[in-house]
C-alpha cells in the first residue's frame, strides 16, 4: 500500500496523522535537512515527513526509513514504510519507548508498551482529545489492524535501530572538524 500516495492525496487523512503521530507529509519528496551544508549522511534519502520539533523522517536508498532530530540525533526507524506506518500509528510519541532496558524481555516491553500509551491518553484527555478515538479511525482508513502484537511491533523497531550499517548523520563544524552520531536512536 503506498501510505505516503494516500496521505497526500487526501487532505483530511493527512490532518488526522498529523494530530495522532505528529507528522506532516510533504506534498513532494525533499532533500533531507543538510544544516546550509554541514550535515552529512553515510546513506542517501529524501525527506517524506516532518515532525511539529523541525525533526525529519527520511526514506533512504535501501527502502529503510531513517530519522533526523532536530537535536542531532539520527538513526533508522523502520525497515520500510509499511512497518513505519505501522510503528507510528501503534506507538505515536515513539520517542517516549526509547528506554533500551525494557527491550531486554518482552513481557516488560508489553507493560513498559501499555504504560506509555496509557499515560499518553490521560494526557490527551487534558486537552479534550480522544487519542484512542483518533488512532482508531486513522488505522482503519490506513488499512492498519490495530490488534497486531505491539511487542513485535517495538521489537521490529529495536532491531531495525541497531542493525548495520547505521543511518549515521555527520556535522561538519566551520573549523573543519567532524562530529558524527551512533546511528542508533537508542544510543542517546
Amino acid at each position: 500500500m503506498d501510505f505516503i500516495k494516500m496521505l497526500r492525496e487526501d487532505n483530511d487523512l493527512s490532518d488526522l496523522l498529523c494530530d495522532v503521530c505528529d507528522i506532516e507529509i510533504f506534498a513532494e519528496f525533499q532533500k533531507p535537512q543538510d544544516e546550509n551544508g554541514h550535515l552529512t549522511y553515510n546513506i542517501s534519502g529524501k525527506t517524506f515527513a516532518r515532525a511539529g520539533s523541525g525533526s525529519e523522517y527520511i526514506l533512504l536508498e535501501d527502502g529503510s526509513v531513517g530519522y533526523w532530530g532536530s537535536e542531532g540525533e539520527c538513526g533508522r526507524i523502520a525497515d520500510n514504510l509499511t512497518d513505519f506506518f505501522e510503528f507510528m500509528v501503534h506507538c505515536p510519541y515513539w520517542q517516549d519507548y526509547l528506554d533500551e532496558d525494557e527491550y531486554q524481555d518482552r513481557e516488560w516491553l508489553d507493560e513498559y508498551a501499555k504504560e506509555v500509551f496509557e499515560e499518553h491518553v490521560e494526557d490527551a484527555r487534558d486537552t479534550d482529545f480522544d487519542l484512542c478515538e483518533a488512532r482508531q479511525e486513522l488505522a482503519s482508513r490506513l488499512g492498519i489492524d490495530l490488534k497486531a502484537d505491539v511487542t513485535e511491533i517495538l521489537m521490529r523497531f529495536y532491531r531495525c535501530a541497531k542493525r548495520e550499517p547505521r543511518f549515521i548523520s555527520s556535522y561538519a563544524e566551520n573549523d573543519g572538524s567532524v562530529h558524527s552520531g551512533t546511528g542508533s536512536l537508542f544510543d542517546r
